[in-house]
């Protein structure tokens, strides 16, 4: 369980490392304006809003794993597209396919958090992981900073998202791994369960 939990941290740590260099690197290696960047953001809302409402629909049937392992690797290759792209509608896709998805492997990870930290230590485990996740949120972002005052900024970016779809990778192998099934099967079953 704390293998998905920490690989799963460790993708979102390294999105919050690349999306502090977002603003300059879209501004500085794409040539974007102020009103190009904002118009980015904009498709980046409404990217949120659709995989919002569709993830609402299809949660139910989707297992857990799936939403982790596969919202968490799209929200990679996603970065990929962005930190690869040479113009603004690559951007744009990019951009939407990122943040599409990101509310999949949210859900995935929320849901499979509930199912097998009880009540009682859910406080607790919270509270050291996420300071855990925080420390190394600050070291990575600091260290990406630093790189990028002494390299190029898009190589900082293809090598934190490369790093990021590597994590995803492993996340995605440690979720479909055939020992894992009757994992993640019990919880789907004492969820159905509860539904019921």
């Amino acid at each position: 369980m704390m293998s998905i939990y920490f690989l799963f941290a460790f993708v979102m740590v390294m999105a919050s490392a690349v999306d502090s260099l977002e603003a300059a690197f879209s501004k500085q290696v794409l040539g974007l304006s102020n009103s190009e960047y904002g118009f980015l953001v904009s498709i980046a809302g409404i990217g949120i809003i659709s995989g919002a409402i569709i993830n609402t629909i299809i949660v139910k049937r989707m297992p857990v794993s799936i939403l982790i392992g596969i919202g968490s690797l799209f929200v990679s290759i996603g970065y990929l597209i962005y930190a690869f792209s040479a113009s603004f509608s690559a951007a744009a896709i990019g951009f939407y396919v990122l943040v599409f998805f990101l509310s999949f492997a949210n859900t995935g990870f929320s849901t499979f958090y509930q199912d097998h930290i009880t009540a009682g230590m859910m406080g607790r485990v919270t509270s050291i992981y996420g300071l855990i996740q925080s420390v190394f949120t600050v070291i990575v972002t600091m260290a990406f900073g630093f790189a990028a005052q002494l390299m190029p900024l898009q190589h900082v970016v293809l090598a934190g998202v490369l790093m990021m779809l590597m994590i995803s990778i492993a996340l995605c192998v440690c979720n479909f791994q055939p020992t894992r099934s009757s994992f993640y099967r019990r919880n789907e079953t004492a969820n159905s369960i509860i539904e019921e």
